[in-house]
């Protein structure tokens, strides 16, 4: 028993990934994408017109405001967000958790899941 648990600290000190990281701020490609690659933070983006990438994992992140366009890649965050109507949130990434909720009156956005063991929860009201 000893063994396993050290081996499970040297396994979060090695990997850096028992622990939360800071919040980093995102980079930006050609397009004006807005990438956030951090993996084990938890952090609040507040979504403009920018499509956003959320690339890392094991994150809690929380995106406010009328997100239109959202990719989660990563796997094993859970993910609240405020979305635009008619906006899109794509997931291609596995074991995520995604509660959304409608930011403003309108047609309800979209969303897919592209990857594996992923879940969306709808909660009601605007925000």
């Amino acid at each position: 028993m000893r063994s396993r648990l050290i081996l499970v600290a040297v396994v979060c000190l090695a990997g850096s990934g028992c622990a939360s990281q800071p919040a980093q701020p995102p980079t930006t490609d050609a397009q004006g994408v807005l990438h956030y690659t951090a993996s084990y933070v938890t952090q609040k983006v507040v979504c403009a017109d920018h499509p956003i990438v959320l690339e890392g994992d094991h994150t809690d992140m929380t995106l406010t405001g009328a997100c239109r366009l959202v990719t989660l890649s990563g796997s094993h965050n859970d993910i609240m967000v405020d979305m635009a109507a008619g906006g899109s949130f794509v997931i291609t990434g596995a074991h995520n958790d995604v509660t959304w909720r409608q930011a403003e009156p309108g047609p309800p956005p979209s969303t897919q899941n592209k990857g594996d063991s992923n879940t969306y929860h709808f909660m009601p009201g605007q925000g």
